[in-house]
């Protein structure tokens, strides 16, 4: 091998470009110092000038906050007056907003508005107009007015165009009337403080000729510098200016901003800085002359002596194993990483045939034609195994080109690398490319290469597959109260469960979630589905040992099979999934086969599901009132709301049809809260006409785990003015006993409130009493199915009896629903049965006809009494 070397009696080009170099380098230096001093310079004029503006901004902005906040302040004094004193009246509203219209010289006017309706206003001249406006009625002060209440501080808004003329500044205040005699804290309603615009400005300055500043300020509604410019020119804001926040009671703000009138002078606008750069330049050339001049005078021709050897040394610090090889294959050299990868020693391996070395892609009869091919195409890559000295074997990629040598020698070069890692590396990213991360089971794009694979086989041989996708009942409700880690730990014993209730040639995939799919083939008829399926079924739903928990969730299984039941890998999920559908509807815990009406009844479900998202935006729903009668005296004490789907094209959807999807997903949140606000609503248009009632709302499961339920029904009864006993609230027993502990706590913070509670449908569930007892119940609700037959079915009778009997032995009233007939009231009043509902009365009736229905019924009562 031969390597180039170097010609001592060259002159480098370092050695030729250095004089130049070193002046080229003096000047730049001189430049760049010239230019560090000039600007220092400038920075400091500037901040010379802006010194000079942010001393005119600081006695604006004090005069401006002063002004404000004394008239802010001044205010204060009535909304104190007005706490210590609710009752007002106007003579006293007018002698104490007199005085702060005295004092107050940049307050327009006043007003008073007790729960929020504006009653009083000082001057009364041209706001004549305004008395008896609703605030919470009124699309542009609803927002500030709820952001006022709930902030219980002051709100700024404007400056504002009024409509008196002119503009102001409206600062609102809210009232709260101090706890006393047992009565908590309440808002009483705000004070609102309109304060010319103008006048603030003229008392700061800002309306004065400045010859040396410009102003702007923004921050309208006091949003500081979120806010609209509110005075002077909005270009200011974008000339680099001095800003200062005007800070406004109650931490509204204001920016103030300030330019020079004839705008920033600039570097070049100086004649200082001028000169700097005019001296600092003229003295960085002569430097750099004499400095050039220098290295001319000293340079000397420095000559390189020594043959530098750069392939050897190449060869020698690489980090790749390096074998050199001869003609004829042998070796004749090695590197230092060949020695460390392989095992081997230099003495051992020097002289070899390299095919006996090490692995090559020849072998010593073949090696001749191998190198021609080289010669001729430069080169050979590729993988290959190979063995260490120990007897390990790894993979390795190989590099095999040729290089010259002195005389016309050519020498060959192998260069090559482990490659374990990367390999390791690779086989974990195909697994985790289709395989589940947490169960190690395959995933949704492994399934689909199964599943492609058994149908082939499925149709060569004639025989039948099975796919089963199983969804684990109430799963989420696990994880959201347990946490993530108990909801992983339980599918991963589901995952293994499964694995031991199928073949080794089945496949078991998990898709996400708690949806596991299970590939049964090579089946003779659908009875070996259906044995699968019942020890699927027996399997999971026996009880789960996490951590310190004893958890129970079952499965809900749907199975279709091929090719009956789809002939592609999708349109069989499809039609699997539309059956497992179908097993939760069916009250979970088991499994379905898929059929063609399952098909039609999917499609009408995702069309209505498709449609319920819209049904809630475009408020779509009604509600029906069902009366409830006093037993004793037949009189009306209450409705329950029941929640009616006015669909456009379909018509009255009745709830069975839509509260199953809505319950299904998020859904049913929104659709609950507005159920509620609804019927309070209409509950307390119903009072101010002196119809006297309580009203009954559903709540659903997924609105019962709510952590918003609470505050909701809080804020409802507040803005609805509802006293204790006018809401109640049902939840179903099955609801009641999901989760019993935390039913318990969420019911007893809605008893706080005042709202009733009812356990709805009684007897359908599976209660435990002890649970029962301890909760803050008033009523228990027997369902219809006991009632239809309890006349004549002794079971019936004898259920009814012991459910009444049950409730007054825990002090709770019984509303029995779905009575019918004369029969059926006489039975439950002999049994002590306190309410009814049912169609003997009414059925369920839209607000209108219910007003029509109660009236017609209170006239009937009343003349029967006369």
């Amino acid at each position: 091998m031969s390597f180039s070397t170097y010609n001592p009696r060259r002159l480098s080009l370092f050695d030729r470009s250095k004089p130049l170099a070193v002046a080229l380098i003096a000047l730049l230096s001189g430049l760049a110092l010239t230019a560090y001093i000039a600007d220092v310079e400038a920075d400091q004029m500037l901040q010379r000038q802006r010194d000079e503006v942010a001393a005119h901004v600081g006695v604006v902005r004090a005069r401006l906050e002063s002004e404000i906040n004394s008239a802010a302040h001044l205010s204060l004094g009535l909304v104190s007056y007005v706490a210590a004193n609710p009752t007002i009246t106007a003579d006293a509203f007018n002698r104490v907003s007199e005085r702060m219209l005295a004092y107050g010289r940049h307050v327009r006017s006043i007003a008073l508005a007790p729960d929020n309706v504006l009653r009083f206003v000082n001057p009364l001249a041209g706001n004549e107009a305004a008395l008896g406006l609703r605030y919470l009625d009124h699309p542009a002060q609803r927002d500030a007015v709820l952001k006022m209440m709930e902030s219980r501080r002051f709100v700024l808004a404007g400056p504002l165009d009024l409509v008196q003329g002119g503009v102001g500044l409206i600062n609102r205040f809210p009232i709260y009337l101090p706890a006393a005699d047992g009565h908590p804290e309440r808002y009483w309603g705000l004070a609102s403080i309109v304060l010319r615009f103008d006048s603030l400005l003229k008392a700061s300055g800002l309306l004065d000729t400045d010859p040396n500043v410009r102003y702007g300020l923004r921050g309208r509604d006091g949003m500081g510098a979120n806010g609209e410019v509110i005075h002077g020119e909005p270009a200011i804001f974008n000339l680099d200016p001095v800003k200062v926040d005007v800070v406004l009671p109650d931490n509204a703000r204001w920016q103030l901003a300030a330019v020079p009138v004839g705008g920033w002078r600039g570097a070049l606008q100086d004649t200082r800085v001028i000169s700097i750069w005019m001296a600092g330049s003229l003295v960085s050339v002569a430097i750099a002359g004499l400095l050039g001049l220098g290295q001319l005078q000293i340079r000397r021709i420095r000559l390189r002596d020594a043959d530098l050897s750069l392939a050897a040394s190449v060869i020698h610090s690489s980090n790749e194993a390096i074998v050199v090889t001869d003609e004829g294959d042998r070796i004749v050299s090695v590197n230092p990483a060949f020695l460390k990868l392989t095992g081997q020693t230099r003495e051992a391996v020097l002289g070899k045939l390299a095919s006996t070395v090490v692995s090559t892609p020849y072998d010593a009869a073949s090696h001749a034609s191998f190198v021609q091919g080289i010669d001729a195409g430069g080169g050979w890559s590729g993988e290959l195994d190979d063995r260490r000295a120990d007897g390990e074997t790894y993979p390795k990629r190989l590099s095999i080109y040729p290089v010259g040598g002195q005389g016309g020698d050519v020498h060959y070069v192998h260069s090559f690398s482990d490659i374990s890692e990367r390999k390791a590396a690779e086989r974990k990213i195909h697994h985790l490319a289709h395989h589940d991360a947490l169960t190690g089971l395959p995933n949704r794009l492994n399934l689909q290469g199964r599943m492609e694979q058994a149908m082939a086989e499925a149709r060569r041989h004639g025989t039948l597959i099975a796919v089963m996708m199983i969804d684990m009942d109430h799963f989420k409700d696990i994880n959201d109260t347990l946490g993530h880690h108990v909801g992983d730990a339980l599918l991963v014993d589901v995952a293994q469960r499964l694995l031991c209730c199928v073949r080794l040639s089945d496949v078991v995939a998990r898709l996400g979630g708690d949806e596991f799919v299970v590939l049964v083939t090579d089946m003779a008829s659908t009875l070996t589905a259906a044995a699968v399926a019942e020890k699927i079924v027996s399997a999971l739903s026996a009880p789960y040992q996490v951590e310190a928990y004893r958890l129970h969730s079952t499965p809900s299984v749907g199975i279709g099979v091929f090719p009956n039941d789809g002939s592609s890998v999708d349109t069989l999920l499809r039609n699997v999934d539309t059956a497992m559908y179908h097993a939760k509807a069916a009250g979970r815990n088991n499994y379905q086969f898929f059929d063609q009406s399952m098909s039609a009844n999917a499609s009408e479900r995702l069309a209505l599901q498709g449609s319920l998202h819209h049904a809630i935006e475009s408020r779509q729903f009604v509600l029906h009132y069902q009366p409830q009668i006093e037993v004793a005296s037949g009189r009306l004490v209450g409705v329950e709301a029941l929640v009616r789907w006015q669909h456009p094209a379909r018509g009255l959807v009745p709830p069975n049809s839509f509260i199953q999807i809505a319950e299904e997903s998020d859904l049913i949140i929104k659709l609950g809260e507005w159920i509620l606000q609804e019927a309070c609503w209409q509950l307390s248009r119903w009072k101010d006409h002196g119809l006297m009632l309580r009203v009954s709302v559903n709540l659903s499961a997924r609105q019962l785990r709510s952590k918003n339920l609470l505050h909701q029904v809080e804020d409802t009864l507040m803005r609805h003015d509802l006293r204790p006993g006018e809401l109640e609230l049902e939840i179903t027993e099955s609801v009641a006993m999901d989760n019993p502990d935390a039913t318990l706590r969420m019911l007893g913070q809605l008893r706080e409130l005042g709202v009733e509670l009812a356990i709805d449908d009684f007897g359908t569930g599976y209660s435990s009493l002890s649970h029962l007892k301890l909760m803050p119940l008033q009523r228990l609700k027997i369902d219809r199915s006991f009632v239809k037959d309890i006349e004549s079915d002794p079971d019936d009778a004898a259920i009814c009896a012991a459910t009444i009997s049950l409730a007054h032995n825990l002090g709770l009233s019984v509303v029995a629903e779905g009575v019918e007939t004369n029969a059926q009231l006489a039975f439950l009043g002999n049994l002590g049965c306190e309410c009814v509902q049912g169609y003997l009365f009414s059925k369920p009736l839209p607000a209108a006809e219910f007003e029509a229905w109660a009236a017609q019924r209170a006239a009937a009562q009343s003349s029967l009494a006369s």
